[in-house]
């Protein structure tokens, strides 16, 4: 089994529960680990403390409850794991803004917000955080015309589901498909795999 580095784990940042375990569902049907959800800024502190290993990237929500809101929270678990963050927030207002761009988020989602721009946002944050370490760039990927189809389909945006749709085959088989890219490319995470196709690798 294929372990996760201390890169590939997200965190999520939600007080409003249905839409946190959305993400979550989102995100792990790609295959992305989630350490947890968060309803405030305490339980945040206290999952990135307790992993095993922090997060690579938060979700999270600026309206969260408590003293304590989602752009002072990202300030510090950017400070103290060097995460990277994508905001979600029903507010565009100036001040709100202003606010979240001095942490220097990957992104900001305006809600409603579809699983896509989700998907690609996570996608970016990742890509960050490998472009900054230059991971693996001298690696030469080892997939077959098939593989390369499906890694340029998720680094589209797409789900495994919408994939089977287009390629008429099963979510199972889209699956089997990425692990075995992974897997017999000796990578942790989908991401990292996107990131070095998307550098002509």
């Amino acid at each position: 089994m294929i372990m996760a580095n201390d890169k590939d784990l997200v965190l999520v940042v939600e007080d409003e529960l249905i839409t946190a375990e959305s993400i979550r569902e989102l995100l792990e049907e790609e295959d992305y680990i989630v350490i947890g959800i968060a309803k405030d800024a305490d339980s945040a502190l206290r999952l990135s403390r307790d992993a095993e290993q922090p997060p690579g990237v938060v979700v999270c929500d600026i309206n969260i409850k408590g003293e304590v809101k989602g752009v002072e929270l990202a300030g510090r678990l950017r400070k103290q794991y060097g995460c990277e963050i994508i905001f979600l927030t029903a507010y565009t207002d100036t001040q709100t803004l202003e606010s979240a761009f001095e942490t220097e988020p990957v992104m900001y989602v305006v809600k409603p917000y579809n699983d896509t721009q989700l998907r690609v946002a996570v996608q970016m944050a990742f890509h960050k955080i490998l472009k900054k370490e230059k991971a693996g760039t001298h690696k030469i990927l080892d997939l077959t015309e098939r593989e390369r189809e499906i890694a340029g389909l998720v680094a589209q945006g797409n789900s495994s589901k919408q994939i089977a749709r287009k390629l008429s085959i099963s979510v199972e088989t889209v699956k089997t498909h990425r692990r075995r890219m992974l897997s017999k490319n000796n990578i942790s995470s989908f991401p990292h795999l996107v990131f070095l196709m998307k550098n002509g690798l």
